[in-house]
């Protein structure tokens, strides 16, 4: 590490042990701080010790107010002490100047400040309300607008429930059922009754009297809640494994 390095790394410590105060300050109060010259006295601290918690209150200097005359301001200030937990981890205030690093000290008290709830506040509060920009607003309209009515079933719902009660009320024989039935296991060889049912559109319920009497209702775990055909019913047969001896070619 090289010696300017070294110099810009080093850090004033002569101010180590003094206690500060961390205060969160209203928005209009850190604005006219802000603008104040540095030279100005902005406000005065006044605090009653003879009370438990101690009071602490901010006044707002003369001369401060004088930067903007014609608007009222909420000159005295309540600050709410909350001192900082000893288990917590201690912040620490540092300031920089002609390339080194200071400590001005460490926060002992965490304060609000809040303004007093006196006429001057609500006069503040009425003319600060007065000169916001509403962020909402009417609008005049230029094309007309169409409002549609709720209803309380759409024309594709009813059309749809119309097609289910159509489907449902063409119950076909049992003849037929058992030919659809046939004609499907032909193709694969185990079905849901869902399936089965879209196939046919039949009921759960017909369906159900008629698999039980030419069909098995699969338990196994590879096809369980599936439906198959009986055996007598079946138009293939299980591929059966058979150990034949080897014999020895002349």
């Amino acid at each position: 590490m090289s010696e300017e390095n070294s110099r810009k790394r080093k850090t004033d410590m002569k101010l180590n042990s003094r206690s500060m105060w961390l205060v969160k300050m209203p928005n209009y109060v850190a604005q006219m701080w802000e603008q104040a010259p540095s030279d100005m006295e902005v406000a005065t601290v006044r605090m009653q010790t003879g009370k438990s918690p101690v009071q602490v209150q901010l006044i707002l200097s003369k001369e401060l107010l004088a930067l903007s005359p014609t608007q009222p301001i909420a000159t005295e200030l309540d600050l709410k002490i909350s001192k900082s937990p000893s288990s917590a981890q201690r912040a620490g205030i540092f300031s920089t100047g002609d390339g080194e690093t200071s400590i001005e000290g460490w926060v002992s008290h965490k304060m609000d400040c809040q303004p007093v709830c006196n006429a001057k506040y609500f006069e503040m509060k009425k003319e600060s309300l007065r000169t916001s920009k509403h962020q909402r607003g009417a609008e005049p309209l230029v094309n007309f607008v169409k409002n549609y009515k709720p209803v309380s079933n759409h024309i594709e719902n009813i059309e749809d429930a119309k097609r289910r009660k159509e489907a449902a009320g063409k119950c076909l024989n049992k003849e037929t059922i058992m030919e659809l039935l046939f004609q499907a296991f032909e193709k694969h060889q185990y079905y849901t009754l869902k399936d089965l049912q879209f196939i046919t559109k039949q009921s759960t319920f017909i369906l159900k009297a008629i698999l039980k009497d030419i069909g098995d209702y699969g338990k196994d775990p590879a096809h369980k809640l599936m439906w198959e055909l009986k055996e007598e019913y079946r138009h293939y047969q299980r591929q059966e494994t058979s150990s034949k001896p080897a014999t020895k070619q002349p």
